[in-house]
């Protein structure tokens, strides 16, 4: 069944559909039980009045799907009282009047049987074969009706037939698609709404919801349908890139993130589904799950070349964030051995390896993986340059920092003044107060919150004899 032409068919699809459908609401009026009941299929109970879903809408402060997932809660959890009601009433009236040696035996030898007789109770969905006949003529009322082009009289036919079988998944159908034809698309949705409800494991009535939803903006009730699809066809694999997608327009990063993992276990051969995966869990402040998910990657999936180096690559820079530069020396180590013999690793885990030998004061050995970039790469690979630059000024190599932020001087405008504000400091500590002097001034030009800069470059102009300037530069600007 296509959901964009549900009901669309026949006159006759009206009249031969779901008459399971009406046993369905004929076994549940007479406390019956069903197939679908034991699979938690929604059902209307008692006095409730389906149509209230959608022409009370905008009354009530929870959506239709809300609602309706709501009461099928509220049906379960009741369904649930009932069943613990009737198995002690079974119970008692099996064990009333026996002996202690009766019971005993039953316990021990009997309960199989006991679970097998309870589980028989009730009739079985098509197991008779019947349809009430002013439901069928009512129906045959509301199909004329919509054939002609009477949409209002359809509707009211259509009404009267819920009335009596609320639970008949087709009306629901016919009237979504008669609103949707009246080009009023929001009551269209809310009865198709209640159709999927009705039959859960009708997936392609459940992506129209989600196109539907998406199209009304409202990525909730979108999220929401998406679920629904998934458990109805767990198979689409486009579904469950839709929902992760979703979640993260929805900012539920967590959400996201765990779809993504689960999405690059069905193809492990999708990277950027994982880098996907990493980048949200990191987002999340999860960067131990996120090292755990690319290890455990790396170790049981044996990718080649640039794909493998690329995930090496994240995994590194994850864990330098955690200061874990041990774990990242071993990974490239690792690489350089095993993944990779014959082939060059990349620039970028060259530098990463000397940057973590900086952080662990092996400083002899920092300047063999630093060589590798030169003034020309400064264009290409910047931000490679500001991190050694970073890296050696942290632990106090300022002569060699400078020597790197200076390879980018030529293009410090993008930096919006924070690269001259290093080079300045660099060389404040390097005792260049001329220079420190001059890149203070290039740093101010730019920065918007400087006041940190303002000061150390007033008690260089004072310790220069320029005390007008470090007036100046200490005054409000204009």
């Amino acid at each position: 069944m296509g959901a964009e032409n549900v009901g669309e068919n026949s006159t006759m699809d009206v009249y031969d559909a779901n008459e399971q459908d009406v046993e369905v609401n004929e076994a549940c009026e007479e406390g019956e039980t069903t197939d679908d009941d034991e699979e938690g299929t929604f059902l209307f109970q008692g006095e409730t009045n389906p149509i209230t879903f959608v022409e009370e809408d905008n009354a009530s402060e929870l959506q239709p799907y809300q609602r309706l997932e709501q009461m099928k809660n509220d049906y379960e959890i009741l369904a649930d009282k009932k069943r613990c009601t009737l198995d002690r009433e079974i119970w008692q009236e099996e064990f009333l009047g026996a002996s202690f040696e009766d019971i005993m035996e039953t316990i021990n030898f009997g309960m199989k049987k006991r679970s097998t007789k309870s589980k028989q109770r009730g009739r079985k969905k098509g197991s008779k074969n019947k349809v009430n006949p002013e439901v069928t003529q009512k129906l045959g009322d509301a199909t004329l009706h919509y054939a002609h082009g009477h949409f209002e009289e359809a509707i009211c036919a259509l009404k009267e037939v819920i009335r009596l079988a609320p639970n008949l998944s087709d009306l629901y159908h016919q009237l979504g698609l008669i609103y949707k034809a009246m080009n009023d698309r929001k009551k269209a949705l809310n009865f198709y709404m209640i159709a999927a409800h009705l039959t859960p494991r009708d997936a392609s009535l459940w992506k129209l919801l989600v196109t539907w939803s998406i199209e009304l903006g409202d990525k909730k009730q979108a999220n929401y349908c998406l679920g629904k699809a998934i458990a109805a066809d767990p198979e689409d694999i486009d579904l469950q890139f839709q929902r992760a997608s979703l979640f993260v327009e929805l900012g539920e990063h967590q959400k996201a993130a765990d779809s993504y993992e689960q999405i690059s276990h069905l193809y492990p051969d999708n990277i950027e589904v994982l880098r996907i995966a990493t980048q949200l869990y990191k987002k999340c402040g999860q960067n131990k799950r996120a090292v755990c998910i690319l290890e455990d990657h790396l170790r049981n999936h044996n990718h080649i070349g640039d794909t493998v180096l690329s995930l090496v690559d994240l995994l590194a820079s994850i864990l330098m964030e955690s200061d874990a530069y041990d774990k990242v020396l071993d990974h490239i180590e690792h690489e350089q051995k095993i993944h990779s013999a014959g082939n060059e690793i990349t620039l970028s885990l060259i530098i990463k390896a000397g940057i973590c030998h900086v952080h662990l004061r092996q400083l002899e050995k920092v300047e063999a993986f630093f060589s590798a970039l030169q003034p020309e790469h400064a264009s290409v690979h910047p931000q490679l340059i500001m991190d050694v630059a970073d890296s050696l000024m942290t632990v106090g190599q300022y002569g060699s920092a400078l020597k790197y932020y200076m390879m980018l001087e030529g293009e410090g405008d993008k930096y919006n003044g924070y690269l001259h504000l290093k080079i300045a400091r660099c060389c404040v500590s390097l005792k260049k107060r001329v220079q420190a002097v001059k890149y203070y001034y290039k740093a101010l030009q730019k920065l918007n919150d400087g006041i940190d800069a303002r000061l150390t470059l007033s008690s260089l102009l004072l310790e220069e004899d320029r005390e007008d300037e470090a007036i100046s530069v200490l005054s409000p600007p204009i």
